[in-house]
């Protein structure tokens, strides 16, 4: 009886606490043998232990993993369609019978006919769905042209609703999920922003936001086996709901549920919905079971480590965790003098929607490129104006993955069209014109946005002599100086327009003769090579996501350098959780 005991209360990681379920009397009884009531008191005595004693579960991260934080790879197989004579007839394969099926609900008159004509070309498609994605929320689709097909090219071919799944080799079977996205658009070629001879570079592409997300992806906390007990679960999500709620039409809602004795669900808190990772990574620095003392203890002592760089990181997250009362520490530390210190304080403050946090986090991306993405994308999470006002300026300078990193924060902002408004193009890809004291720069986009964003101008285009894009466009300059713009396809009369000779007037003679996004990154692309476009060009100049800072002190004789890194894998073995079906979000 008494072993019983011990495993019983062994989970708590306290094997000592059983002793307080055995009654000292005529012998040795468990409190299991008395009436409900009984065992809830004891059990309600024992974690009371368990969070008094010298080694209980200081931090949420203590006591928990992570769940749900990799990106989930989806794939499907699908059908390009409007290809000008380059598709091709796919082999027999259960993908191509798959397709067929697919055609038949869709209404398709002769399935056989429409797969195998020269037009269409069978491919696969592949989507990541990150952590915490919500339903309807955009992903990017990768297209190539599939293996089994005997198609040669796909550029000007649209994607027919494709619905992607994931795929699992489970008892060495493959298993596919319910759809989890849903995607469809045009295809942007590799060829249109890479030079090169390869074939794979018209055989491939990417659909910016091409495709949906079918359903939310639930992140949570698995509570380690030494801590699996309903009322340690509960005791946890009651802790990080006091720092993380929101409200939910007229209630209250806080973002953790403790589903089981094993597992806590977490709901997006709004202000980190563009930076899950940090989300949990503050909810594991949320206190468990802290007093008010304990807590002013607490902040003294994050406030000391706050002030060396190598403890920094961490203390800023736990004030950040403890919320208002762990700003003043970081708001002192946002003002001194080392980069790294003044830059943490800084990012804590911003994700608090604290002012104090623009002025350095401003500077601090003009000045150090190891801070640069982290500290923009905190800038765009402050709702004051003040830091939209501060990502203006940040437009005014040289640098190229400084102005368009600020531009696209700008851009994920609720006040956008205010911000920085745009021209929707018919094709479905956005044309902006950005006011920058900075040298003129042309950007083009091939992830997240289908966009062409011109800072400074109207930037000129001298006109070409000749320049041929692949999909049949051709820019000659005329005798009055302006573009002539032709396009010749297959079995289709030629069409044609006169634009004016800048960056603006291009695209709009593209567009004028049938042009899509991708003709337009390719012309633009051959123009700069060829020396007809007059400024800086640019393809997907964002601030890398992962660099490293090297401290002064690290190499005091040498200037000051950084690194890319690959991003670490953060999320714990798969444990528990729901587990009626893998696949299920």
């Amino acid at each position: 009886m008494i072993n019983t005991c011990i495993a019983r209360f062994t989970r708590l990681g306290q094997p000592a606490l059983a002793g307080l379920l055995i009654v000292a009397s005529s012998g040795c009884l468990s409190p299991w043998m008395g009436s409900k009531d009984e065992k809830n008191e004891n059990e309600v005595a024992a974690v009371e232990e368990l969070f008094q004693s010298e080694n209980r579960p200081k931090l949420v991260r203590d006591a928990t993993v992570s769940m749900g934080m990799n990106p989930v790879k989806l794939e499907a197989i699908g059908i390009v369609n409007g290809l000008a004579g380059t598709g091709g007839i796919p082999e027999p394969s259960p993908q191509r019978d798959s397709l067929l099926a697919e055609l038949k609900t869709r209404n398709v008159n002769d399935p056989n006919q429409f797969l195998d004509s020269n037009q269409s070309a069978m491919v696969s498609v592949e989507a990541f769905l990150p952590a915490g994605v919500q339903k309807d929320d955009p992903i990017d689709l990768y297209v190539r042209i599939s293996t089994r097909s005997n198609a040669t090219s796909l550029r000007g071919g649209w994607l027919m609703p494709a619905r992607l799944q994931e795929v699992r080799l489970l008892n060495n079977q493959l298993r596919t999920s319910d759809m989890l996205a849903l995607g469809t658009g045009p295809i942007l070629i590799r060829s249109a922003y890479e030079a090169g001879d390869e074939k794979a570079l018209i055989r491939e592409g990417v659909i910016p936001s091409g495709g949906r997300s079918a359903k939310a992806r639930s992140i949570g906390l698995i509570i380690r086996p030494a801590y699996q007990h309903a009322f340690i679960s509960a005791q946890i999500a009651n802790d990080i709901n006091r720092r993380f709620f929101f409200f939910d039409g007229t209630s209250r809602r806080g973002i953790a549920n403790a589903k089981e004795d094993d597992f806590i669900e977490l709901s997006i808190h709004p202000t980190y919905h563009r930076n899950i990772p940090r989300l949990m990574s503050v909810v594991q620095s949320v206190a468990i079971k802290d007093s008010i003392d304990e807590r002013h203890v607490r902040i003294k002592e994050l406030a000391a480590r706050l002030t060396e760089p190598s403890t920094a990181a961490a203390a800023a997250l736990q004030l950040e965790a403890i919320g208002d009362e762990g700003a003043v520490p970081l708001k002192v530390a946002a003002t001194v003098a080392n980069p790294e210190i003044r830059f943490y304080a800084a990012e804590s403050l911003a994700y608090m929607d604290e002012v104090e946090a623009i002025d350095p986090l401003v500077e601090l991306v003009r000045s150090e490129p190891a801070f640069r993405h982290r500290a923009l994308l905190a800038l765009s999470i402050l709702e004051h104006r003040l830091a939209a006002e501060g990502l203006r300026e940040l437009m005014d300078e040289s640098s190229v993955e400084t102005r368009y990193g600020a531009f696209r924060n700008l851009r994920e902002r609720p006040d956008r069209e205010l911000l920085v408004p745009g021209t929707q193009m018919p094709e479905g890809y956005s044309f902006f014109h950005v006011a920058s004291k900075a040298d003129p720069l042309v950007v083009v986009s091939t992830l997240r946005f289908a966009e062409v964003v011109v800072f400074g101008g109207p930037v000129p285009i001298r006109p070409p002599k000749y320049l041929m894009a692949g999909s049949g466009i051709m820019v000659r300059g005329d005798d009055a100086g302006k573009l002539r713009i032709s396009r010749f396809q297959p079995g289709k009369p030629d069409t044609r327009s006169i634009a004016q000779p800048t960056v603006a007037g291009l695209i709009k003679g593209i567009s004028d003769v049938g042009g899509n996004y991708s003709d337009v990154v390719e012309v633009l692309r051959l123009a700069k090579q060829q020396g007809d476009l007059e400024a800086r060009f640019a393809i997907d100049p964002l601030p890398k996501t992962v660099r490293t800072y090297h401290r002064e002190s690290e190499s005091e004789d040498e200037e000051a350098s950084y690194e890319e890194l690959g991003p670490s894998n953060i999320d714990p073995p798969v444990g528990s959780g729901k587990k009626d079906s893998w696949w299920k979000f």
